[in-house]
C-alpha cells in the first residue's frame, strides 16, 4: 500500500463533498477491539460508494497496529478515513485520482465513570434520517445531519439526540444505535428503519442472548421509547451508555436499569 499521507489536499473529494467513509475503533491494553469486524463494515461500505479500498484488511490492520506501538499506546481512539481521493471541481467521481487512506490514533480515556452511573438525558430532534437513503447503511462523512440534530439537542440542555426516519418511526441516535427494554425484552430498530449497522449493536445482541434476554428487531414507534422500562445508546467508544430521560419524561425509574448494567458489565468482562 501506499505510504500514509500527513496531510489532505484540497482537492480531496472528501473534504470537497465528503465523498467518504470512516471507522472509528478502539483499543484496549494495546489490543483494537473488533478490527476484523470495523474493517469489513469499511470494505460494504465503500462498495456501496464504489470506492476502491487501497490496501488489504490484513494491511490495514498491520497499519493500526504499528501506529499503536509507535505511539506507546494502550487505550487508544482509533479512526480510519477513506476517500474518492483528488480530482477536480466536479460532481463526476470518475475524475478522482486513487483513493485516499487517512489513520488517525490518540489516547483515550473513555466517558467518566459518573455517566454509566447516572445516565444521559437525550432529546428527540426535528431532523430526520431517510431510511430510504443508501447512506443510511454506511459511516458516511456527510455528518452534518447528525451534527444538527446533536448540536440542537444539546443547546436545549440535553446529551444526545435521537432521530426518527422518515415514516415517524424510531431510527437510530446522532453517534449511536438504541436500544428499549420493555417487560424484560430487548428492543432495537430493524436496519430498515434507517440505522447503522452497528458493530456493538450486534455484540449487544449477541450477549443478550447468551444471558437468556430475548431479543427482537423491528419497527419502533416513538411512543415506545418514553413507555419503556430501560434505554440504552451502543457505540465503539462509549460502549453501552444508559438513558434516563428522553425530552421532559423519565425513564423508568430515572436510573440505569437492571437489564442495562447486566449487558454492560457482560460487554465489559468480553473486552
Amino acid at each position: 500500500m501506499r505510504k500514509m499521507k500527513r496531510s489532505v489536499s484540497l482537492l480531496d473529494r472528501g473534504f470537497l463533498y465528503g465523498d467518504g467513509l470512516f471507522e472509528t475503533m478502539r483499543s484496549y491494553g494495546g489490543k483494537v477491539f473488533k478490527p476484523c469486524e470495523h474493517l469489513s463494515r469499511l470494505r460494504r461500505s465503500a462498495k456501496v460508494l464504489n470506492i476502491k479500498m487501497p490496501c488489504s484488511g490484513t494491511a490495514a490492520k498491520k497499519m493500526i497496529y504499528e501506529a499503536i506501538r509507535s505511539k506507546r499506546l494502550n487505550d487508544a481512539y482509533i479512526r480510519l478515513t477513506l476517500t474518492r481521493g483528488e480530482g477536480a471541481f466536479s460532481f463526476d467521481g470518475s475524475v478522482s485520482s486513487k483513493p485516499n487512506l487517512f489513520l488517525i490514533v490518540k489516547a483515550y480515556k473513555g466517558y467518566p465513570a459518573r455517566i454509566y452511573a447516572n445516565g444521559i438525558s437525550a432529546k428527540i430532534s426535528r431532523i430526520r434520517q431517510n431510511e430510504h437513503s443508501p447512506l443510511s447503511g454506511v459511516k458516511s462523512l456527510n455528518f452534518l445531519n447528525y451534527i444538527l440534530a446533536r448540536d440542537g439537542a444539546r443547546d436545549e440542555g440535553f446529551d444526545e439526540a435521537i432521530l426518527l426516519n422518515t415514516e415517524g418511526n424510531v431510527a437510530e441516535a446522532a453517534v449511536s444505535n438504541i436500544f428499549l427494554v420493555s417487560k424484560d425484552i430487548l428492543v432495537t430498530p430493524s436496519l430498515n428503519s434507517g440505522c447503522l449497522p452497528g458493530i456493538t449493536r450486534e455484540i449487544v445482541m449477541r450477549i443478550a442472548g447468551e444471558a437468556g434476554i430475548k431479543v427482537k428487531e423491528r419497527i419502533v414507534r416513538r411512543e415506545e421509547l418514553t413507555d419503556a422500562d430501560e434505554v440504552f445508546f451502543t457505540n465503539s467508544l462509549a460502549e453501552i451508555l444508559p438513558v434516563i430521560k428522553i425530552g421532559r419524561v423519565k425513564i423508568g425509574s430515572g436510573r440505569p436499569g437492571r437489564i442495562t448494567k447486566l449487558l454492560h458489565a457482560r460487554y465489559r468482562k468480553m473486552i
